[in-house]
């Protein structure tokens, strides 16, 4: 499967250039980077230190420990650092308009995975088990299982199946931490079911996204046992399975697809004010 081609991707060189402009005035405020890797961050160091206390800046990840914190982590835990948030109009560099063919729903569910990980195993395994493997459109290229790069884009995957299954990167107890994933479910029609941490649709919610809770049980979100929280998510994934829409469904979906797109937009029309916000934090 062709990974980073479809659509959402238009937030990387947004990100990129986030990042470069966090990194810069972090080291002009005086920070010394301590931390670098080539391969994380774009390259960029993102753990610094002055006058013995240290900073670090990471998006789209972990946040390491320490004194001073820009993050885009929702913190579930209270921590001794001073924490500089950039949500959630952070959020805004994901918003796109998605390109797909607008048809009826014709296959179970999607479930996009790349990368080997437990959890990834754990759904793969389950989702033999129940015997609906073969209903959906699943990739996990670990695994050299594939059915869905021979039917289309993965926006037009969504599009044609019932409902997505979407396993983020980080299933924590102490933080929430978003990535292309969600964003790109949220902003084409069609329910989605979120296997993330405790607590995440909400956050979602409370920002004033549309998470179609009418059309779906999201009362797995509130369960704090991450299997016990899986084992949920399935359940609610097979009530889709054979799942019929009506025409009122449809028109449902497009109305949260379109109040997201226009959330994200807004979002990202009001990042440079509080980038401005985010940089004065540190100012000396």
């Amino acid at each position: 499967m062709s990974i980073r081609t479809d659509g959402i991707w238009v937030s990387e060189p947004r990100e990129i250039a986030i990042v470069k402009t966090l990194v810069e005035h972090v080291q002009a405020c005086g920070y010394t980077p301590t931390v670098q890797d080539n391969n994380q961050n774009f390259g960029f160091p993102y753990v610094f230190v002055k006058d013995g206390k240290t900073l670090a800046c990471r998006l789209v990840d972990l946040v390491e420990h320490a004194d001073v914190v820009i993050t885009d982590n929702h913190l579930l835990q209270p921590t001794g650092a001073k924490k500089i948030n950039v949500l959630p109009e952070f959020w805004g560099q994901w918003h796109f308009e998605p390109e797909y063919e607008d048809r009826d729903s014709s296959i179970s569910y999607n479930c996009f995975m790349n990368r080997e990980r437990g959890d990834r195993d754990r759904v793969f395994e389950l989702l033999k088990q129940r015997r609906i493997l073969d209903k959906g459109l699943v990739s996990y290229l670990a695994r050299d299982y594939d059915t869905v790069n021979s039917h289309g884009t993965l926006e037009q995957c969504v599009i044609d199946t019932n409902i997505s299954l979407i396993l983020e990167t980080y299933t924590r107890d102490d933080a929430i931490v978003f990535s292309e994933k969600i964003f790109r479910a949220i902003q084409l029609p069609r329910p989605w079911l979120l296997y993330c941490s405790p607590f995440s649709i909400e956050l979602l919610r409370s920002h004033g996204f549309d998470v179609l809770d009418d059309m779906v049980d999201t009362a797995y979100d509130t369960e704090k046992n991450h299997w016990t929280r899986l084992d949920l998510v399935l359940d609610q994934l097979e009530t889709f399975v054979n799942r019929q829409y009506t025409a009122k469904d449809y028109q449902r979906f497009e109305q949260a697809a379109k109040h997201n797109q226009q959330l994200l937009a807004s979002l990202l029309h009001s990042w440079p004010e509080k980038l401005k916000t985010v940089m004065s934090c540190l100012t000396p």
